[in-house]
């Protein structure tokens, strides 16, 4: 008979968890040196989303074509990367108040739910088929245009009085005037990590920092 591994389930989930931590570390750092590229390489970034949304409508057709993939999932998928295709004609800039910024953000749940529905329903796909599919059709380039668009510091939360994440005409023109620009997300974490020292100081716990005056 064999004994219970109480202390050895214990320690696996531990140790689990502990490598989800360290790979969100690693994912956070990664996405932040890419906005960094992509901020100093704007214009290789805007060529680079641009092929790939012509090779996502290519997959898109194939797929449809030769694999039999449902016409009406398949045409709102083109659909919605042709409205990602109109964001290169503002790029890096992006009006995150603007309808077609909302509706591009609608149409990509819509999207998730209308292929994770068809893949429910075709039992003959495995989840590696599945994650093979929705890496380059689904999530590569929203997660470009996450990475790359950019704000001006006019225009990040910390510095509007709605608080929202939130781009306008005027901000870019003061961009292109000579105004701080930045990458979105590289704003994000710094608006969450202004929040987390506004949290932390009204309970008397200050994060610590280095001799250059960064958060260690």
């Amino acid at each position: 008979t064999s004994l219970p591994r109480m202390f050895f389930t214990i320690l696996t989930y531990a140790s689990g968890y502990l490598v989800l931590i360290f790979l969100a570390i690693c994912m956070a750092c990664g996405l932040y040196y890419m906005a960094e590229l992509a901020e100093e390489y704007s214009r290789l970034t805007k060529k680079i989303l641009k092929y790939s949304i012509f090779t996502v409508l290519g997959i898109h057709v194939l797929l449809l074509i030769f694999d039999g993939f449902p016409i009406i999932t398949t045409l709102f998928g083109l659909a919605l990367h042709g409205v990602y295709y109109q964001f290169l004609k503002d790029f890096p800039f992006v009006n995150f108040s603007s309808p077609m910024f909302l509706g591009a953000v609608v149409g990509l749940l819509i999207n998730h739910w209308l292929w994770i529905a068809f893949f429910r329903e075709e039992l003959q796909y495995r989840v590696t088929e599945i994650m093979a599919f929705f890496v380059p059709c689904v999530w590569l380039v929203p997660f470009g245009f996450f990475v790359s668009v950019s704000l001006g510091d006019t225009v990040l939360p910390s510095a509007t009085h709605s608080g929202g994440l939130t781009g306008s005409t005027a901000g870019r023109e003061e961009l292109s005037g000579g105004g701080g620009q930045g990458s979105a997300l590289k704003g994000m974490m710094s608006w969450f990590s202004s929040k987390r020292d506004q949290a932390m100081a009204t309970t008397g716990f200050a994060m610590p920092r280095d001799y250059y005056g960064k958060d260690t």
